[in-house]
């Protein structure tokens, strides 16, 4: 029986195997085909994400959006095509942005210098003209080419000649009444000393006044929440300088009915007058190309004109009044 088992068994391709060698493999398949099977159950599909134990659900990252604009002296900019595609993250968006204001006020400083350089050479070429016209009448009055000096002077024959009669009659007078001219005529001289002075003193006063309100409208414009009203206001009207000019405005037409306001005033109440037209933004009135205020002929700036008198209420025009003068001028000292 046996040989025919062995034989049957080896013409089916079935070996058998000793009883000792089945119970010391049993175990070790057994586990292995269990080890199999669990790794099977606990295995993801592909592609999957699991969730294992404590661990917490993955997260994607937060997506970049990059700020494609700029500021350069209060007016905003788009940076380029090119610049926009470039930009990927944080670090270059600031490199980037760091180029362009430092590009666009390159040129902003090589435009106001240009300007000044253009201003001192018409200044000099000014104070040259003036030099050498100066230089030719001194050389007439040097030889004493006197036709030529009074030509140049655009002095006509009959001034002349009433001057030299004039001479001639002061020349002639007694004593005492030369005295009473010359003392009118250092009178006279000092009041225009004094109107000169006063001129001067009201248009330095004048030109401080403007640049405080100037510097008082900058200030209160570049300030948070207002800059942001301006710069929509000023894209709506295509002018950098709108909203500054319908500040203005205000503190003009304020000031026409006599009522002197601050530039703080003014910003405050421009940005009421847009806010009132639309909530928002307050740039509907530059959408529509609307204003508020008329414009007015004054001076641009509210509170610049001078309100003091000159210091001299009348000038000298006749001997009496130079006897008054001097009356007056004796009396003071």
């Amino acid at each position: 029986m046996i040989g025919t088992e062995s034989g049957l068994g080896a013409s089916l391709g079935i070996t058998s195997t000793p009883a000792a060698e089945q119970a010391t493999s049993t175990p070790d398949a057994a586990a292995s085909s269990t080890g199999a099977a669990l790794d099977t159950q606990h295995t993801p599909p592909a592609g999957a994400v699991g969730v294992r134990g404590g661990d917490s659900p993955l997260l994607p990252p937060p997506i970049y959006t990059p700020n494609l604009k700029f500021k350069v002296k209060e007016t905003e900019h788009e940076f380029d095509d090119w610049a926009k595609g470039a930009i990927t993250d944080e670090a270059t968006e600031k490199k980037v942005r760091d180029l362009y204001e430092k590009s666009y006020g390159l040129d902003n400083m090589k435009q106001e210098r240009q300007g000044l350089r253009d201003e001192l050479t018409q200044t000099q070429e000014k104070l040259t003209s003036t030099d050498r016209a100066i230089d030719t009448i001194a050389g007439y009055a040097k030889v004493k080419d006197w036709d030529s000096f009074y030509e140049a002077l655009n002095i006509s024959k009959n001034e002349v000649l009433k001057y030299a009669l004039d001479l001639v009659q002061r020349e002639q007078m007694p004593p005492e009444q030369r005295k009473q001219w010359e003392e009118g005529r250092t009178a006279q001289q000092q009041a225009k000393h004094y109107q000169e002075q006063a001129q001067q003193l009201q248009s330095e006063r004048t030109q401080f006044q403007v640049e405080r309100r100037e510097s008082e409208l900058q200030t209160e414009i570049s300030r948070t929440g207002v800059s942001e009203l301006a710069a929509a206001y000023n894209a709506g009207m295509g002018d950098d300088g709108a909203f500054r000019n319908f500040v203005i405005r205000i503190g003009q037409a304020y000031a026409s009915q006599g009522n002197d306001i601050s530039a703080e005033q003014a910003v405050k109440e421009a940005e009421r007058q847009l806010r009132a037209v639309n909530p928002q933004q307050g740039t509907t009135v530059a959408q529509k190309g609307r204003t508020v205020v008329t414009p007015s002929t004054k001076p641009v700036l509210p509170n610049i004109q001078g309100r003091g008198t000159s210091a001299i209420k009348s000038q000298v025009r006749s001997l009496d009044d130079l006897w008054a003068k001097q009356k007056e001028l004796s009396s003071r000292t």
